[in-house]
């Protein structure tokens, strides 16, 4: 969740203090220039002068420290957030009951966030389609001998072809927030060749979920509070060897996270889809849609935009 602080300071920074601070330079300028009223003893500079002191210590006091303050706070009530949350993901760690309750969790929190953003549908039913953020962490897997299925430069194309989709399609910005190569001894086999369909939800009931999860609170511990609390949950996307009969595989709601073949990575966007939508094996019977089943569609109709818009990985900040 310190993504969310670092974003919140950069933007403090960027839409209030840079706005002052050229206020204020404005200002020094125009005091310079003002010519001095010689029967008031140059009074008139002196409140202009005045008035950009005040301006420069109420900046200082409610912005500049006022921001490391929150950034600090914010910083910290985070990270109490993210180790509560790893406490409680060891339980839903735990293969098949644990495992099971985590599905259950996810579509419990699916749905009170998809409630509360019933505003945002209604903006977006009116084409106020304001511009939202879609996180995700990348986990590149290694195989048996140690070897990485990929590297973040041979994935980087496939990503910025997803941020255009997204964009495009859905008006929403595509954040990755990191991307990880795991150590050889974090996996299992299970976890480089995948199934899909029931395949992959009996997967993510057994050990094969287990696994998972463990790297993705281990590698994208930043988000490990927001994916248990749901909102502004990043995606966790792990390139692995094999699919079986797919390029890549999504749960859907049950799931917060997606996989996709490392040497063939083409259907990111896609599964980003699935992520979001109300149903994992949903379709759309034109090819030129993004959830056409080749992924190579890029568009997407009103009403899929505003339901996948409303999802909880979709959010304002």
């Amino acid at each position: 969740m310190a993504q969310l602080c670092d974003e919140f300071h950069e933007w403090v920074e960027e839409e209030i203090e840079k706005p002052v601070t050229e206020w204020r330079e404005e200002r020094v300028e125009k005091c310079k220039r003002r010519r001095c009223k010689k029967w008031c003893l140059c009074c008139n500079k002196w409140f202009c002068w005045i008035e950009i002191v005040l301006v420069a210590v109420v900046t200082f006091i409610l912005i500049t420290v006022g921001k490391w303050v929150l950034r600090v706070v914010c910083w910290t009530v985070n990270l109490i957030i993210d180790m509560i949350a790893s406490i409680i993901s060891i339980i839903l760690m735990i293969p098949v009951i644990g495992r099971l309750i985590k599905q259950l969790w996810n579509l419990i929190i699916e749905i009170v966030w998809r409630v509360v953003g019933l505003v945002g549908v209604v903006l977006d039913l009116f084409g106020l389609d304001i511009r939202k953020k879609m996180r995700i962490c990348i986990i590149i897997l290694r195989d048996e001998n140690g070897r990485e299925l990929t590297t973040p430069a041979n994935l980087q194309p496939t990503i910025d072809d997803a941020i255009d989709v997204w964009r495009d399609a859905a008006n929403v910005r595509l954040i990755v927030e990191d991307i990880h190569t795991v150590i050889p001894g974090a996996l299992r086999k299970r976890n480089l060749d995948v199934e899909c369909d029931i395949g992959a939800w009996t997967d993510d009931v057994l050990a094969t979920g287990s696994n998972f999860e463990l790297i993705a609170n281990t590698y994208c511990f930043d988000g490990v509070g927001r994916r248990l609390l749901g909102f502004a949950a990043p995606i966790v996307v792990f390139a692995v060897r094999d699919i079986k009969g797919k390029r890549g595989c999504s749960l859907g709601l049950f799931s917060d996270y997606v996989t996709i073949e490392a040497g063939n990575p083409g259907c990111l966007a896609h599964e980003l889809g699935h992520a979001n939508y109300l149903y994992w094996k949903q379709h759309h019977d034109d090819p030129n849609n993004l959830m056409h089943s080749s992924c190579g569609g890029t568009e997407l109709e009103k009403w899929q935009r505003i339901i996948m818009r409303d999802s909880r990985h979709i959010t304002y900040i």
